[in-house]
């Protein structure tokens, strides 16, 4: 397996930032140089393609998808044990969604991304809710079912149908990692002696549970085990995908440090066992692909959870993503994420589905918001990962200027993703207008959030609309007729009202 650093060299220069800048050798415009200048000294990161190579074969380019969860319910528990720390369930649940109430979100947000393929990973589907009665995931959560089902994995099984008829793969999030107490699978594993020990014996407690050691589980047949019973419960392989989450290399461990809790990664995962933190990491492998093999995507937590180095695909998606080394060594199509925070923002950000919903009074509210925030920044992302990249640059003000090729520029300033094409502005996050790029080149989605009359926007490059284009008010609940705009040499004249969203298609 190879392992390898790929960011390539920061140069503090700004005569070669620049040249970076105004496209010099390039396929960019003069125009370029005017937008997103850096304020004062700047370093210049560029962007070199590792060697990559796949060890599975995705079925989804997570770069050109939605991709968000949904959270159904939290199963609780009390603070008694070590603290914070949970070992088992209290018997409480939170329920945020039923699967009802998941489908009416799925779709509303397929009205307003009308099209896009979209995946979707249930929080909470299973026993009392999210992070309930690992390493089992056998029974689904009688708090989420539809009323009428005897079996809540029926009403499951019932959403991922359903759901396909509004261009969304529903999956699951699951976790290989811990294991709680209360778990109908949790005698069956200490038996099996899969749990992680200490060199004498005793139980490694993470910071949340108990946890698996991966490669013993994987000896004793146990990985593949569960894995077929997931599958044969729900039809985990006609979705293609499934998030794994907490699926580190090493144990978080709580310590005690000048009386404060701190959480240290301690690695091998099982000293008893004698394996390795290479073996640790083959046996996550062994997961990952026995999972292809049924047809099935893993996407996973965090980067640094990834096997082995940044060359090597196990992963086409993490939900937290804030590498730059992955952001300027690999494409969009080879690493992208859900949560993309720090630097790499300049390069795109999402929204989180999960968090939206969870902190709505009703499915509407969340739509309502979903409109907005989707049109902000995955709308945006998914047209900035139809182009590559060329360096980052960050200046001593404290911005982030993303260069793409093609006369495509971003400037992440004071937490405002705005984009530019051949120097005009597509979005600033309060007014944006960018190409529908899932539904081809005669599209684009217009959006804003204070509202603005007679508005001129440049059509960028690539995108083709004629004075015979319509257009259509987005909302959740359907689509009407909008006739409010003029098209004229490449140039798009329109009023909005505040919370608008259009699609103007050719």
């Amino acid at each position: 397996m190879k392992i390898m650093s790929s960011i390539k060299i920061v140069i503090p220069v700004v005569t070669v930032l620049a040249a970076v800048m105004c496209g010099c050798g390039g396929n960019k415009t003069a125009k370029d140089v005017e937008v997103f200048l850096p304020e004062g000294k700047a370093d210049t990161l560029f962007f070199e393609q590792a060697p990559f190579e796949w060890h599975v074969t995705p079925r989804y380019d997570y770069s050109k998808v939605f991709v968000t969860k949904l959270f159904l319910c939290q199963s609780e528990y009390d603070k008694e044990y070590m603290g914070a720390y949970k070992l088992r369930d209290n018997g409480q649940s939170t329920v945020y969604m039923t699967c009802e109430q998941a489908l009416e979100a799925i779709k509303g947000m397929d009205a307003l991304t009308p099209g896009l393929q979209k995946i979707v990973y249930l929080v909470g589907w299973q026993y009392n809710g999210h992070d309930s009665k690992y390493p089992a995931f056998f029974e689904g959560n009688e708090k989420v079912k539809r009323e009428g089902d005897d079996d809540p994995l029926d009403s499951v099984r019932w959403l991922m149908r359903e759901a396909r008829n509004y261009n969304t793969a529903v999956s699951l999030h699951i976790n290989m990692f811990d294991a709680f107490e209360d778990s109908p699978a949790f005698d069956i594993y200490k038996k099996a002696d899969v749990l992680a020990r200490e060199k004498d014996g005793e139980y490694i407690l993470g910071d949340w549970a108990y946890k698996v050691c991966y490669a013993a589980e994987w000896e004793k047949g146990l990985s593949k085990w569960r894995l077929d019973s997931l599958c044969s419960l729900l039809p985990i392989q006609e979705s293609g995908t499934i998030h794994i989450d907490a699926f580190h290399n090493s144990v978080p461990r709580p310590h005690i440090e000048n009386g404060k809790p701190v959480i240290r990664m301690e690695s091998p995962i099982s000293p008893w066992h004698g394996y390795t933190a290479e073996q640790d990491q083959e046996g996550k492998a062994n997961i990952v692909k026995y999972l292809d093999s049924k047809g099935i995507d893993v996407t996973t937590e965090g980067v640094d959870m990834n096997i082995g180095g940044v060359t090597d695909g196990w992963f086409p998606m993490y939900w937290h993503f804030g590498s730059l080394e992955h952001a300027m060594s690999l494409s969009a199509s080879q690493s992208w994420g859900g949560n993309i925070y720090g630097k790499v923002r300049a390069f795109g950000k999402n929204m989180n589905g999960e968090s939206l919903f969870r902190g709505s009074s009703s499915v509407g509210e969340g739509l309502e918001k979903f409109k907005g925030e989707f049109s902000k920044t995955t709308l945006v992302s998914l047209y900035l990962n139809t182009f590559g990249r060329d360096a980052l640059v960050s200046d001593e003000a404290g911005n982030t200027i993303g260069i793409f090729e093609n006369g495509l520029r971003t400037r992440l300033k004071d937490g405002v993703l705005t984009v530019a094409k051949d120097g005009e502005v597509l979005s600033d996050e309060k007014d944006i207008l960018i190409p529908a790029t899932w539904i081809g080149d005669r599209s684009v989605v217009v959006y804003s959030e204070n509202g603005f009359t007679d508005k001129t926007w440049t059509v960028p490059d690539g995108v083709r609309l004629s004075g015979k284009a319509k257009g259509w008010i987005l909302d959740a609940s359907g689509r009407k007729e909008f006739k409010d705009f003029k098209i004229s040499k490449g140039k798009v004249t329109l009023t909005l009202s505040p919370g608008e969203m259009i699609l103007i298609t050719d």
